[in-house]
This record gives structure tokens, sequence and C-alpha cells, in this order.
């Protein structure tokens, strides 16, 4: 490497936290009359933009129910859509750990989202300098300006950032703005590219 890591951004989604949709659309799927009601709601939330903070979150239930048929209170779905996830402890005390001096999340989410993930994983969040979710920066990854925005919580040069994601594309994104990145798919793997990098 030419130069140190002294910064770790990292994904929330399949990095800290895991997670697993299907038994979500169990629940709101079978209070649904459309039959397609789970292309509608993404066809929904594609022109909401929700994950880029472009509509409220009400007003996004409302347009999806709507579409959907779904007889769902927004409180009964903002549970039923968001109740997904569970900890990874090993990546995340790999994270905490790392020889670093910044560590940041950075997450391409949602209101709905990040509240719950507020509410019952802050203690996950607390371990980090900055929380960064994509409805609060206006942008989503894997657009440049997301990861400048991270880099300039820092003020280190883009080389010396570690970026993790489970996406390619958004591990392209961060390559592309000079970032080093690594595609994450397990703790095993993550612990051989810290290693390689002096980190654990």
């Amino acid at each position: 490497m030419t130069e140190q890591i002294q910064a770790i951004v990292t994904d929330l989604g399949q990095v800290l936290l895991r997670f697993d949709q299907e038994p979500c659309w169990v629940k709101i799927l079978a209070t649904c009359d459309h039959p397609e009601a789970r292309q509608q709601f993404r066809d929904v939330y594609t022109r909401a933009r929700i994950g880029c903070g472009r509509t409220e979150p009400d007003v996004f239930f409302q347009n999806a129910a709507a579409a959907m048929g779904m007889r769902m209170s927004y409180a009964d779905f903002r549970v039923a859509w968001s109740d997904m996830f569970w900890e990874d402890p090993e990546v995340i005390e790999m994270i905490a750990r790392a020889p670093v001096r910044h560590r940041i999340v950075l997450s391409n989410t949602n209101a709905i989202h990040w509240d719950w993930v507020r509410e019952r994983y802050g203690h996950v969040l607390a371990r980090f300098d900055h929380s960064l979710a994509s409805h609060e920066c206006g942008v989503e990854k894997p657009d440049a300006e997301i990861y400048r925005i991270a880099m300039a919580l820092t003020g280190l040069p883009p080389a010396a950032h570690l970026f993790i994601d489970d996406l390619v594309e958004n591990v392209e994104g961060a390559r592309a703005v000079g970032m080093d990145a690594v595609v994450h798919t397990d703790a095993d793997s993550l612990r051989e590219e810290f290693r390689a990098r002096g980190l654990v």
C-alpha cells in the first residue's frame, strides 16, 4: 500500500448488520391485494427517491399502500418492513479495534429504516465517529458526492480511507474517487484484507 489507512468507511447492511428481507415480505404481502405488490412497491420506492430523502416517510407509505392494495397501518408497516437486521459482532469488533483515526458508517437507507436502526442498534453506531445516511446526505452510493462527504469529515487524502461494502458497484464508486476499497463477504475475508493493510 502506498498510503497508510487512517480511516475506515463502512456500509451498514450486510457488513455491520446482516439482514434478510424475506420474512418481512411474507408479512407485508399477506395484507396486499395487488398480484404484483412487490414490484409495485419497488416502482414506488424508485420514483419516491426516499433513499435520497426526496419523499417523507408517511407520504411514501401512503403511495406504496395505494399501489399495492396494502391493508396495513403505517405503524405496523414500519415494523414489518424494518425488523430484518441482526449484528455481526465479529466484524463490528474488528473494525472497532483497527488502529485507525476515524471510523464512519456510510449507508444507503431511508428514514424508516434509519430510525429503526438508531432505536435498536444505537450501541453499534455509537462505536463510530460519524454515521452518514443517504437520505440525510441527499445522495446515494455510488454517486461520488457521498464519498466526498465522508472524506470531508476526516480531512484525509482519499487513499488513506478503506471503504467496505457488500455491493461491487459501491466499492467501484469508492475506488473511482481514490479510496482503497474491498467487497465484503464475511469476517474471515475481511480479516485477510485488514491483515494485508496492517489493520489487524
